[in-house]
């Protein structure tokens, strides 16, 4: 409970800070070159069926060092969600977060946080993994950490989302 706690907290905090208006509109550079290789043992079979939905959207944002790469995206809360706006039970999703970096996310967990949920879980086959997902507000959120990389999702307007890697060598202790 105390590292759903945690997380949330950080997922909160990830929304503060590259929330509306943040990030840059290139195309995502390939994970080897952001430090994340590109066979990950835990690649699922289709993005197409992926909690995130490929689209056309660009928006000009500010750059900032400690993101390795973006893209905008919706979200398929229909994975997430059912029809009278009740969380699924999602045993496992398939977390398409770059064209390259797909993932099966595991949920240990599924909470009712106010009107929202929150879905934890880790990232399946990949060792010291974690993931968050809430959706609250009708605003929807993610986090994705593992010794590969670190991926948050976060709202920009609308029905947009963004997909960013997060090059930790720009913060402080990060060896960069």
């Amino acid at each position: 409970m105390r590292t759903s706690a945690f997380i949330l907290s950080l997922c909160l905090l990830a929304v503060s800070l590259y929330g509306c208006g943040a990030g840059q509109t290139e195309a995502p550079l390939e994970t080897e070159q952001a430090g994340v290789p590109s066979e990950t043992p835990a690649l699922a079979l289709s993005t197409s069926s992926g909690l995130f939905i490929d689209t056309d959207a660009t928006r000009e944002l500010p750059s900032e060092p400690q993101i390795a790469c973006s893209r905008f995206v919706k979200i398929n809360l229909a994975l997430l969600m059912d029809e009278t706006g009740q969380a699924r039970n999602v045993k496992e999703i398939t977390l398409n977060l770059f064209p390259d970096v797909i993932y099966t996310g595991v949920i240990e967990q599924i909470e009712q946080n106010g009107d929202g949920y929150s879905w934890v879980g880790y990232l399946k086959d990949v060792e010291y993994s974690e993931l968050t997902m809430v959706y609250t507000s009708s605003v929807f959120i993610g986090h994705f950490a593992s010794p590969l990389g670190v991926y948050e999702v976060s709202f920009v307007e609308d029905d947009l989302y963004r997909v960013i890697l997060i090059d930790q060598t720009q913060f402080p202790g990060g060896d960069g």
